[in-house]
């Protein structure tokens, strides 16, 4: 069903600025509120390629919008991409960005990371958590009765990603860690052109609905052990403003993300460990 979803028209709309980076940016609506800033404060003077889907209907697809604006950067022949969600807010001038990466090796570095960068663990969750959340609210309630379904129906494993944080240790067994291959966990990322050849121009995986392929990315970049870079520059995320937070089908929708991401995970926890 989710490899067979559609992904929905999308429409590139470019803004013309300095080639040598070059920013992709999904958006449901450039000239929304979040597009705006990207455009005239925090990416100002950059070329921005916008991939623009999913206003006025239910198909818009984050992974499928990405490898569509990566591959028209191509065009152009970058010495990097950076990838953001488009609900961003100005921390650092986009020139304080553009010297550090200038000083950068792009002959062998392969994606640019925070410095420090951030850690995702992969984890089992504990009775704690499921007494936690079963007592939390009828949604949530809900929530783990399906994921209990999925788990006797597919007889399979269920795996979270965790921070690392006290209450996160307490929730969940730590059963792998890695490093977040973003500037901004979830909303930023900065590749080498070459990253996108070497995946054949599709770096994420679209049967994800708009959750978990990011995680997906840079789980395979760390198994697989790409050379990284490092910058101190900060740029603020809101996180899920775009296409809202809550609600029954978001909680649907990341469901079939997490079934997804785990029987990837098994495969790839069994091959690497």
């Amino acid at each position: 069903w989710m490899k067979e979803r559609p992904k929905g028209s999308c429409e590139i709309m470019e803004v013309e600025g300095e080639k040598e980076i070059i920013v992709v940016i999904p958006t449901a609506d450039f000239e929304g509120e979040y597009a705006k800033r990207c455009r005239e404060e925090i990416f100002k003077g950059l070329h921005i390629i916008f991939v623009v889907s999913g206003k006025g209907n239910n198909y818009f697809n984050y992974a499928h919008n990405c490898n569509v604006g990566i591959n028209k950067a191509m065009d152009y022949n970058p010495n990097w991409i950076i990838l953001s969600n488009d609900d961003m807010y100005k921390i650092d001038d986009i020139n304080f960005l553009k010297n550090e990466l200038e000083n950068l090796d792009k002959r062998n570095i392969d994606i640019v990371l925070g410095d420090p960068p951030d850690i995702i663990k992969i984890g089992k969750p504990t009775i704690i958590r499921d007494i936690i959340y079963f007592l939390y609210n009828s949604n949530v309630r809900n929530r783990i009765r399906l994921e209990k379904y999925f788990i006797k129906k597919l007889k399979m494993k269920i795996y979270f990603t965790a921070s690392g944080t006290f209450i996160d240790k307490l929730l969940y067994n730590n059963i792998y860690e890695f490093y977040s291959m973003g500037v901004v966990y979830g909303s930023m990322t900065i590749l080498n052109f070459r990253i996108a050849k070497n995946y054949n121009e599709v770096l994420f995986d679209e049967t994800y609905i708009n959750g978990y392929e990011d995680i997906d990315f840079y789980l395979r970049l760390n198994m697989e052990k790409v050379s990284k870079g490092y910058t101190k520059f900060k740029v603020g995320a809101i996180g899920g403003a775009s296409l809202g937070k809550n609600g029954s089908v978001r909680t649907m929708r990341d469901i079939a993300n997490l079934i997804y991401f785990n029987c990837k995970f098994e495969k790839l926890w069994k091959r690497f460990k």
